[in-house]
């Protein structure tokens, strides 16, 4: 297995750790769904992530993908329900739904986990904690939708777990003026305070 050289990332060279592999990184694609890259205009970033995508498969890594959305048949809970029913932008969708599905360029092969979520932390109430420990993963390269919700909410909760989170700068947006920025300076806050940040072309695979 390849071993790679730290990531030139700010605020440290990422992981803290050291060298990463295949082995014990995974990459993942957080809610690129059809409707999310329509609203937020995300097409480039899209477009920025897919070679990314490509170079990883090709290397034999792991690819994770999320894809926010409901189950029709139980529904969401009585507060989120309404305020969702007042949404213009950034609705929770039914699964299987239109808009729901994740873009092509980015979407799933067979074979790589899909983890479906109906909040914004990814790891509550999902398998996702269970399939990283089950894949010895300790590192997580996150790119996605939208910025300030499900991708800050889900690094949060992997720092929490230990995981060492690298977010693409160029990887990730969203359409609230201004959330892009603070999420990154959070994130990178301190000595890490919930990870570290990069451009997609620090990975160097």
């Amino acid at each position: 297995m390849t071993t790679y050289a730290p990531v030139a990332s700010q605020p440290y060279a990422w992981p803290f750790t050291g060298a990463w592999s295949m082995a014990d990184t995974a990459l993942f694609l957080i809610d690129f769904q059809a409707e999310s890259v329509a609203e937020i205009v995300a097409e480039p970033v899209v477009a920025a992530v897919a070679p990314l995508l490509a170079a990883w498969r090709a290397a034999g890594g792991t690819v994770l993908h999320g894809r926010r959305g409901y189950d029709p048949a139980v529904g969401l809970p009585r507060v989120t329900a309404l305020r969702n029913a007042t949404r213009l932008l950034d609705r929770i969708l039914p699964r299987g739904g239109d808009g729901w599905q994740i873009v092509e360029a980015l979407a799933p092969f067979d074979g790589e986990p899909v983890i479906d979520h109906a909040g914004d932390n990814i790891f509550l109430g999902t398998d996702l904690g269970f399939l990283l420990q089950r894949q010895r993963i300790a590192n997580l390269v996150i790119a996605g939708l939208r910025t300030e919700g499900a991708v800050h909410a889900t690094m949060r909760a992997a720092n929490d777990g230990g995981y060492e989170c690298l977010l693409l700068e160029d990887g990730t947006a969203t359409d609230l003026p201004g959330a892009k920025t603070a999420v990154l300076d959070i994130t990178r806050f301190g000595t890490g305070l919930f990870g570290t940040t990069a451009p997609i072309a620090a990975i160097k695979l």
